[in-house]
């Protein structure tokens, strides 16, 4: 085993996937988060073929295949026309889908193999504060029992993250002004239950991904949402419901001295494109590489340019689909007529969404 001690707050898929990338490459850490047990809901529910590729040599890709489902089309819908169907399994990969398994489910996974392979996994542990030690040599963490020297604290720790405020890395960017709804709901519709249907409106935009059974995702940016699904929709039971702010937003830097971010607590950015857990797995595959390497100064040279360009895109995508302004509104009414060159478009917009561009 390497020398090298690594300090991971926050213990979400982000930071999971690199106490194991780092396990892997024979590297010790340690992984603390505050909360006591994995959270049932979250927003993250798709797993892209990037992460499925990046899992296959901690041979998990298998077990997210086996607890997932595979959906190959997405469907876009104007009101209740069916504009165009994106046929993913165009792709050219060895996984042409996109895996559709709630975050809680891939949590699990990830923590069930940091137990197995004896990271030193705790929850209910908060991280506090830290130090860096003279002349950058490492930092100084304040975690409970937990605390001690490191050579490097790496934060992903979320959006509200301690470790980013605590170095000093601002966060750029803005707010979305108008509140999003989300709703796991029981429906019973003809809509195909194993494809993805984004149904466009002149006001605003829906998502619906259906979970598991009769269990579906519903996220969009009005709050009459339910009034608008399909005709002849049943609806059942509301399993969770929630409203929340979407932010735009990338830090200023990704490292400081002896600390590192990554995920939401570097880059945020809407729910459209279904890349926020899958951006921060890759954060993690390379932030361990580079370690590795000895090379984590390069970490942010390395990422910050593609993550910022990666989430202007999804902002791009986002005021399309359900911006709040004049010209979103206009582009929307529009889209009827412009359908004809969604054949020349979707095949870029596959490869932002399967994390291959």
């Amino acid at each position: 085993m390497t020398k090298k001690k690594i300090f991971i707050a926050g213990a979400g898929p982000s930071g999971l996937a690199t106490a194991l990338f780092l396990n892997q490459q024979g590297i010790d850490c340690t992984i603390v988060d505050k909360k006591n047990d994995i959270s049932l809901y979250s927003k993250a529910l798709g797993v892209n073929p990037r992460t499925l590729e990046l899992l296959e040599p901690l041979h998990l890709t298998k077990t997210f295949l086996e607890r997932g489902r595979r959906m190959d089309r997405i469907n876009l819908w104007y009101n209740d026309t069916l504009l165009f169907v994106n046929n993913l399994n165009r792709i050219k990969h060895k996984y042409p889908f996109m895996l559709m398994l709630s975050q809680h489910e891939s949590e699990q996974i990830l923590s069930e193999a940091c137990l197995k392979k004896g990271i030193n996994l705790h929850y209910g542990v908060p991280f506090e504060s830290f130090k860096m030690e003279a002349n950058s040599k490492g930092v100084y963490v304040d975690a409970g029992n937990h605390s001690g020297k490191f050579d490097f604290l790496i934060g992903a720790d979320g959006a509200g993250s301690k470790v980013r405020d605590q170095a000093g890395i601002e966060m750029d960017g803005f707010s979305y002004s108008n509140e999003w709804k989300l709703y796991d709901i029981e429906l019973e519709m003809d809509l195909n239950a194993d494809e993805g249907h984004i149904r466009i409106f002149p006001k605003g935009a829906m998502i619906m991904l259906r979970i598991t059974e009769n269990l579906w995702r519903l996220a969009g940016n009005f709050h009459d949402l339910l009034d608008h699904l399909p005709n002849g929709t049943q609806m059942g039971q509301i399993k969770w419901e929630s409203a929340f702010h979407i932010h735009h937003k990338m830090a200023s830097k990704l490292t400081a001295e002896s600390v590192g971010i990554i995920g939401d607590a570097a880059h945020l950015h809407s729910p459209v494109g279904a890349r926020g857990m899958n951006l921060g797995i890759e954060d993690a595959f390379t932030i361990a590489q580079l370690i590795h390497d000895d090379r984590f100064h390069d970490f942010d040279k390395i990422r910050r340019t593609y993550l910022k360009k990666t989430v202007n895109r999804i902002n791009t995508m986002t005021m399309t689909l359900a911006g709040n302004g004049a010209s979103s509104r206009f582009m929307r009414r529009q889209l009827p007529w412009i359908k004809y060159v969604f054949p020349l478009l979707m095949p870029q917009a596959r490869k932002f969404i399967m994390g291959l561009n």
